[in-house]
């Protein structure tokens, strides 16, 4: 009878340290997150007044605006800045150290603008960008914010410094002499965030992701077919020098910080397929754009995140207008039922296929007065996040939903275009 209670008693002990073993080597991959960008973002101040309001489902994160008097977050603006005052910032600093954390929005961020009056050339210019981006990580810390949302689109009055035609001095310096100017950029501005922010997350809205063969807005150089065109390509492209940028960027990444592509390209997909194919044009296909010696940290730092934009969906961006109308004539012509399957699908191939974080824009919809939310959307996102995160599958597909809307809206402009 002693024996056979030391067998059971040695017997459990096994079995609790098999089942620890288990729990040591099994892990829970990380929940997907939902974070808002868009008209609606607050200022800090707005975000403080209104917190139980933000905190309203589904979204894991808020981008944060900074004030117009601290400088908006343009820290390429330099002429700008000499407008912006030592007790304007230190007010919003303020703001920022009044900031509660919060159990729902785990997951903010102070955004920052590309648009830029800064000579590349220029290291007065640059040190005044150095300047303005300290502060800016000051107060993403002290407002206890993971990181920044990077945002490099040229919006007026700024110019646009990723277009080497744009830029001021291209009778003095070749693309090639740009490009490497821009690449040194990209290594101090990366420097400049890890060391003041260590753990940093880099929350780009689009990096290498506009290469892909896409939207009509974006110039598909991947896969790269011709050396000589697709240089050419860049030398004219919008966003031919942000290449560069990263490039400089990957060069100068420190282990600990988190870069991530959030591939505002994927606005327009309308597949499953898309989000999937995405990272073996990002992983492989764009090793064409970055140099040899840099492929394994561009491997091993970049990091997917994906756009989901809910007015492309419903075609509210330029209604039936004829260019082109794949962009929201198909929207259009689909019944608000189909528009908020649409809007799940993409929300939930979007949390599904990113590393960590997917992102939603809007223009007009409020999501937390309602205003402009068509019927269905807020219950569409919240559904998508709980199937990721719970492991479950979307449960349907929109294929043909998608091909009949864009038989419909064709059918609309056949004797029209």
């Amino acid at each position: 009878m002693r024996t056979k209670r030391f067998f059971i008693t040695g017997l459990i002990i096994l079995l609790a340290g098999y089942f620890n073993l288990v729990a040591q080597i099994i892990y829970k991959p990380p929940q997907k997150k939902l974070i808002f960008f868009g008209w609606h973002m607050p200022y800090i101040q707005q975000f403080i007044e209104n917190i139980k309001m933000y905190e309203t489902p589904p979204f894991d994160g808020i981008s944060l605006r900074i004030s117009k008097e601290a400088g908006g977050g343009n820290i390429f603006m330099v002429k700008n800045w000499k407008e912006v005052n030592d007790k304007a910032k230190e007010k919003e600093l303020a703001r920022a150290e009044a900031v509660k954390a919060s159990e729902i929005l785990t997951d903010n961020f102070i955004v920052l603008y590309g648009a830029s009056q800064m000579d590349w050339f220029s290291d007065e210019d640059w040190k005044l960008a150095e300047g303005q981006i300290l502060y800016n990580l000051k107060l993403a810390r002290t407002a206890g914010c993971k990181g920044i949302v990077w945002d490099p689109e040229p919006y007026k009055p700024g110019k646009n410094p990723w277009r080497y035609n744009e830029q001021d001095k291209t009778s003095q310096y070749s693309f090639e002499q740009y490009y490497s100017q821009v690449r040194k950029r990209g290594a101090q501005f990366i420097s400049v965030l890890q060391d003041e922010f260590p753990g940093i997350v880099i929350f780009s809205l689009r990096e290498l992701s506009d290469w892909q063969n896409g939207s009509p807005f974006s110039t598909p150089l991947l896969p790269v077919m011709d050396r000589e065109k697709t240089i050419d390509k860049m030398k004219n492209a919008w966003w031919g020098l942000h290449i560069a940028f990263y490039v400089g960027m990957i060069e100068a990444i420190k282990p600990g910080t988190l870069f991530i592509d959030g591939n505002e390209e994927a606005y327009y997909y309308t597949s499953p397929g898309e989000f999937y194919e995405v990272r073996n044009t990002l992983m492989i296909d764009a090793k064409a754009l970055i140099p040899p010696e840099l492929w394994e940290k561009h491997s091993c730092y970049n990091r997917i995140g994906h756009a989901i934009a809910a007015e492309y969906i419903t075609g509210n961006w330029l209604g039936m207008s004829p260019f082109p109308y794949r962009l929201t004539g198909q929207g259009i012509m689909m019944s608000p039922e189909e528009k908020a399957q649409w809007l799940e699908h993409n929300t939930y191939y979007a949390l599904k296929t990113a590393d960590e974080y997917a992102w939603l824009y809007t223009e007009g919809m409020n999501w937390w007065t309602g205003e402009k939310v068509p019927e269905g959307f807020q219950e569409a996102l919240l559904s998508a996040k709980i199937k990721v995160n719970s492991g479950h599958t979307l449960g349907y597909e929109i294929e043909q939903m998608i091909k009949n809307a864009q038989n419909k809206a064709a059918e609309f402009y056949k004797d029209k275009e």
